[in-house]
């Protein structure tokens, strides 16, 4: 599990997900400061670890924080 507690005033959690023998990762981001509804979404990473799941789903996260900001 990582999580990144500020990124452009968003929390970001990211959760790896088995999916068969590969990984996915679980996403929830969250605008501080307000009581909007987190945003939630699977990302398919497909990666053999767990990690690289982690991380992938980490970089997709801070994009859709970018173009949604």
């Amino acid at each position: 599990m990582i999580i990144v507690p500020t990124y452009r005033d968003h929390r970001t959690d990211v959760n790896a997900v088995q999916a068969d023998d590969r990984w996915n990762a679980d996403v929830r981001t969250l605008r501080l400061f307000t009581r909007d509804k987190p945003h939630v979404e699977t990302v398919t990473c497909l990666k053999l670890r767990a990690d690289h799941a982690e991380y992938s789903a980490l970089t997709w996260a801070r994009r859709w924080i970018d173009a949604h900001d």
